[in-house]
């Protein structure tokens, strides 16, 4: 952030936007570690059951929403796409993957969600 401002009004609407761009920009780092933990999950071998990929497939952005002095970004694992082999919802399976009781390595979200603050902090502290 960088410029003269000639009122109050002027310097609040530019912290404003490099908090959103801030945040923008943590979100999109954040999802990119969840991406290369979810990765980290493959590097197991499969054994006899044939992985679909749908996993690896799944982080998404939520989005990133402004208002007032405030930003929030989201980013998640998506569990809506229906992945039923072993008679449980896609959400449990998920669950199971992440707290390694699956064949592939766990703890991609705790692993994640242990970084964001830093991630966070970097965003912001570079823009003022």
């Amino acid at each position: 952030m960088g410029g003269t401002f000639t009122s109050w009004g002027a310097l609040e609407a530019s912290m404003l936007k490099e908090l959103f761009e801030g945040v923008q920009g943590a979100t999109k780092e954040g999802h990119d570690l969840l991406v290369t933990n979810v990765n980290r999950f493959y590097d197991s071998p499969e054994g006899k059951y044939g992985r679909t990929g749908q996993f690896r497939a799944s982080p998404r952005i939520d989005g990133v929403s402004f208002g007032g002095n405030s930003a929030i970004g989201q980013f998640s694992i998506n569990t809506g796409t229906q992945y039923d082999p072993a008679g449980r919802d896609t959400a449990t399976i998920y669950g199971y993957a992440e707290a390694g009781g699956l064949l592939g390595q766990g703890g991609f979200h705790r692993d994640t969600e242990a970084q964001m603050q830093s991630i966070l902090d970097k965003n912001i502290k570079s823009r003022f």
